[in-house]
This record gives structure tokens, sequence and C-alpha cells, in this order.
């Protein structure tokens, strides 16, 4: 090769280096430092996902708390009704059979020739009245004054429970109000997060599931799918989506009752899965509305309950759907599961202890 010919060929060689060069700098970089800059851009937005979720679960947690407070508020206020409307019929019962007796003795003593009795009668515009009058107090004398007073301690009774019935089915309703709006609420932040998740990719709700608690992922030994909690011990969270609870064991109850589990705040529909192994037994009735009796492989009995609907019987594997969220039985209007647990198939037990240590708390 001629001198000028080897000069010519490292010009070219040199130009094409350049261009090269120059083409790489204008993709913005190398591509290991392209994919190191999307990752980066992943994990920051993947972290700001992750914000926002907890923003809403402490909202969440904070609307299911005061919704619990106000269930437990209105409960008492039932209660309350309940015996002050006994103890009104009691009384009303009571003074009846006062008022046979009273009557009973005017009209004996009408017919004895005491002119006054009858005069007394129509001057009086109630029973009430009647009891109050001058005269008829002169002519029962000592006897019967005794059962005057006890038909008038009645009457004031009767005066004041009806008041109070009056009062506290005011309060029974605005409760009861208050208790729709909240539930409302908490429906609209559920969703609201739902919708979150819903929005993400595959690869950014990875992340965000590495930066949740270390507990949680994407899905269940036996198939959950969607936001399974677990496992933990082997034991899956039972509400696999957005959820909330608190410590409601205890918590006084319609007809004089505690609340027996905790109540897991969620959508209708959102899946729930089998805490661990075992067999699945499905029953329906009652305040319970649709509900599952899991037979856990570990000697204990988990209630599942106000379900909208099954998905299981029989042999279930930890972490498989078995039910849907709902709002059967007693829970109309207010979608959740109640949870129990009965170690050994025993006696319930707190449940809020077990779920919170699974949930990562």
């Amino acid at each position: 090769m001629s001198m000028r010919n080897s000069c010519r060929w490292g010009q070219t060689f040199a130009l094409a280096a350049a261009l090269a060069l120059a083409y790489i700098l204008a993709a913005g970089s190398f591509p290991g430092a392209a994919l190191a800059d999307s990752l980066s851009e992943k994990q920051e937005k993947a972290k700001q996902v992750k914000a926002q979720l907890q923003a809403n679960q402490a909202e969440l947690d904070r609307l299911t708390a005061a919704l619990n407070q106000a269930q437990s508020q209105l409960a008492l206020v039932e209660t309350s009704i309940q015996r002050n409307q006994a103890e009104l019929e009691a009384a009303e019962a009571e003074l009846q059979g006062y008022k046979g007796i009273l009557s009973r003795r005017v009209k004996a003593m009408y017919m004895e020739g005491n002119s006054t009795t009858l005069e007394v009668i129509l001057d009086s515009a109630s029973f009430d009245d009647f009891l109050n009058s001058y005269d008829f107090m002169r002519m029962i004398g000592n006897y019967d004054a005794g059962m005057v007073d006890e038909a008038r301690r009645l009457i004031n009774t009767i005066r004041e429970k009806r008041a109070s019935l009056e009062q506290s089915r005011a309060q029974y309703q605005s409760q009861t109000n208050a208790l729709a709006s909240q539930r409302s609420a908490i429906q609209a932040k559920l969703a609201e997060q739902q919708s979150i998740l819903n929005g993400l990719d595959s690869e950014i709700a990875a992340l965000v599931k590495q930066q949740m608690a270390p507990s949680r992922s994407s899905g269940g030994g036996g198939g959950g799918g969607g936001w399974v909690v677990g496992p933990v011990d082997g034991l899956y969270f039972p509400v696999a989506g957005p959820c909330s609870f608190t410590n409601d064991w205890g918590a006084p109850r319609s007809v004089g009752r505690t609340h027996k589990g905790c109540d897991i705040m969620a959508n209708y529909g959102t899946p729930c899965v089998a805490i661990t192994s075992g067999t699945v037994v499905q029953r329906s009735g009652g305040n319970a509305g649709l509900y599952i009796f899991l037979y856990g492989d570990n000697g204990h009995l988990y209630y599942y309950m106000h379900l909208q609907g099954y998905a299981a019987s029989g042999r279930v594997a930890a972490g498989q759907v078995i039910g849907y969220v709902g709002d059967t039985g007693n829970a109309r209007g207010c979608p959740h599961l109640h949870f129990e647990f009965h170690p050994n198939g025993g006696a319930a037990v707190n449940p809020y202890p077990l779920l919170k240590a699974i949930y990562g708390r």
C-alpha cells in the first residue's frame, strides 16, 4: 500500500470513529448508562407511589377506627333504646293495674252514695288530673293513698322514658346517617388505592412491593393473585387487596353483644384467600350471611363472614382464593370481611395480633 493510500485510510477510519462517538453522545449515553437511568427513574417513581399508598393507608386506618367507634356508640344507643322501651312498657302495664284498682274504688264509693265522686270524675280532663284532685284525695283516705302515690310515680316514669326514647331515637338516626357517610368515605379511599395499583406497570409495581412491608408479594402460594400479603410463618393475610382494619375485638354490638372477631374493610368483590392450607366448608344464614369455615391443617379454625360469594370448597392451598368480600347478613351497606380465629377449634380469641403480624404493621 502506498503512503498516500495509507494516509487516506487512516483519515477515513478517524472520521467514522468520530461519527460513531457523536451518535452515541447524541443518543444520551452508552446502553448500560441508559438502563441505569431508566432503573433509577422507576425506583424514584416507585418511591413516590409508595408514599402515596402509605398516606392513603393512614387515612384509611383513621376512617376505619372512626367507623368502628361510631358503630360501638350506635350499638350502645340501640341497647339504651331497647332497655328504655322495655322499662316503658313495664311501667305502662303496672300503671294500668293501678288504674283498674282505683277505678273500682271510685265506683264503690259512688255506689255507696258519695255524689262528690261523680263531680270529681266529670271535672277531670285525664287520669293524671283525677289523681291530683284535692277532693279525690280527701275522699279516699289513707288506705288508698299509697296506690295513688305509686300511680303518680309511674306516670312520671313513663313521661321520662318517653322523652328519653325520643331523644335516643333522634340520636340513633343522626349516628346512622353519619355511619353511612363514613362508610362511603372508606369505600372511596379503597377505590383510590385500587386505582393507584391498577395504574402501575409491572416493573414499578414489583419495585413498590419490594419497598413496602417485606412480607408483601404479588402472588400467593395457592394462586391468590393481586396484592397478596404473605407468607409469614406459612400464613397469608385473609384479604388480597386494598383494605383496612383496627383492633375492634370486644367492641359493643347490637342486642348487648360484643364483637368476637376483627372486621377487615375492603371493597365488594375483593378476593379473600386461605390464611393456611386446609379444608373449606361453605355455610349461609343469620347475621353472618354467606360464610366459610376454614379447618386449617395447623389444627386451628378460621371464620370468613359476610361474603359476596364463594370461590372454593374442600381442600385448599395456603393463599388460594376461597371467597370474595361482601355485605351479606347484617352487614348491608358496609362491605367487609368479619374474620375469626379459633385456636385448636375452640372459643374465638382476638385475631388482631395475628393479622397485624402477617400484614407487617
